[in-house]
């Protein structure tokens, strides 16, 4: 819903009332989600989270040393994550200098945000 401040009599008050329900509910989801991994993360989850992560890690520079690239969608299948989390990883690789990425290709999207959770509705 696109808010124009100079006609707000004339706006859906309902659907926006609605609309800040739901960012209100996510930013209340997303606080106690934090707040939940945070209390759980002893020194066994941290390590636990770092072998697991070395694990994908090293897949995906296996994938990157077979194929010279990586399409996000497949590894991901592959792997067991999402691709998101694919890109993401790459990131972190390439800051920590163990890839360098030459190329990035892209396609228009579907207009979803991935990061937010599609459980609230629209």
């Amino acid at each position: 819903m696109e808010l124009n401040l100079n006609n707000l009599e004339e706006q859906d008050l309902k659907a926006l009332a609605r609309s800040l329900e739901l960012v209100s509910a996510r930013v209340f989801e997303s606080v106690v989600r934090t707040n939940q991994l945070a209390s759980s993360t002893t020194p066994e989850m941290q390590n636990l989270f770092e072998q697991w992560l070395t694990i994908i890690a090293r897949e995906l520079l296996r994938i990157v040393g077979e194929e010279g690239k990586i399409d996000p969608e497949a590894v991901a299948e592959q792997i067991g994550i999402t691709p998101e989390s694919v890109l993401g990883l790459a990131l972190t690789l390439q800051r920590q200098g163990q890839i360098k990425i030459k190329s990035v290709e892209v396609e228009s999207g579907d207009g979803r945000n991935t990061d937010i959770c599609g459980c609230m509705g629209n």
